[in-house]
């Protein structure tokens, strides 16, 4: 095969691969439904080869999972796993941080500044804004090095399509938008402090809205645990269910800071928006 032929055989997988992954997404291709080569074939206009080597990859996504002697089927939608999802991010991500308000690149601050603002303008479809968002969040990952981009982008990748099914038609919180511009902000102060500290924020309210919005009766586990193991308090119901809005407090108070008004996580840390007044004595 020369090179053209490789390169075309290529971007035929690639475009079948998105087509597919859009689909699941949208709700097109629900959960638990069975798929076939020949019938996506048929259904995308596409070759049997590149249909096979899209589902090989969206397999190892987490978007479907092939049985034997029953065939590929769409993944079901798990709130468990989405909660250790979101616990692996809140372990991952924020901690990392630091280094990268101090690295980002002026291109990558541009470029979150130009979704931030298209984010913040119009309403968008649910499709649209979660690609914005995504990248939104990702960018600040050229400073991470290729092994925890890859990680934390699968993280990602495998949210959105649980992030996508429950929100469909729904609004998206005003106070996302107000956590992305605090989160910029630092960013662009080079404050890595107040970036971790609204990242984790953010992803608790992201956590907590998504799966106590879809199951009113969870059992919080790994997101209490993971919380924990990086300093934050989430105090839990009988059962350790939560109820929005829950009061999370940080073990450390960051002097200055002044917590976006959230939905589902709220900071209640306290002195941590009023440092304390200079003692020092004036010299007689």
């Amino acid at each position: 095969m020369d090179t053209d032929e490789t390169s075309r055989s290529g971007d035929a997988v690639t475009l079948v691969h998105e087509e597919l992954r859009e689909l699941i997404l949208s709700g097109s291709l629900p959960p638990g439904q069975r798929l076939t080569q020949r019938e996506l074939s048929d259904r995308l206009g596409a070759g049997r080869t590149p249909v096979r080597e899209a589902l090989r990859m969206l397999e190892a996504e987490g978007f479907v999972v092939s049985r034997a002697n029953y065939g590929i089927t769409v993944s079901s939608l798990d709130l468990h796993e989405a909660e250790e999802l979101f616990a692996a991010l809140l372990l991952l991500q924020p901690p990392l941080l630091a280094r990268a308000a101090r690295e980002i690149s002026d291109r990558a601050l541009r470029r979150m500044a130009e979704l931030s603002a298209v984010m913040r303008a119009l309403p968008q479809e649910p499709r649209d804004f979660h690609r914005d968002h995504t990248e939104f969040h990702t960018l600040p990952q050229e400073t991470f090095g290729p092994t925890l981009s890859k990680v934390i982008g699968d993280l990602y990748r495998r949210l959105s399509r649980l992030q996508r099914f429950y929100y469909r038609g729904r609004r998206i919180p005003a106070f996302a938008q107000e956590l992305d511009l605090a989160f910029l902000e630092a960013m662009q102060a080079k404050d890595g402090a107040r970036a971790r500290r609204v990242q984790e924020l953010h992803m608790l309210n992201s956590a907590i809205g998504l799966i106590t919005d879809a199951d009113p009766w969870h059992e919080f586990g790994p997101l209490i645990d993971a919380a924990a193991g990086v300093g934050i308090h989430i105090p839990s119901a009988s059962g350790r269910m939560l109820t929005p809005p829950v009061q999370v407090t940080w073990a450390e108070p960051l002097p200055g800071y002044r917590p976006v008004a959230t939905g589902y996580a709220v900071d209640v840390t306290p002195d941590q928006a009023h440092p304390q007044e200079d003692q020092r004595l004036d010299p007689l």
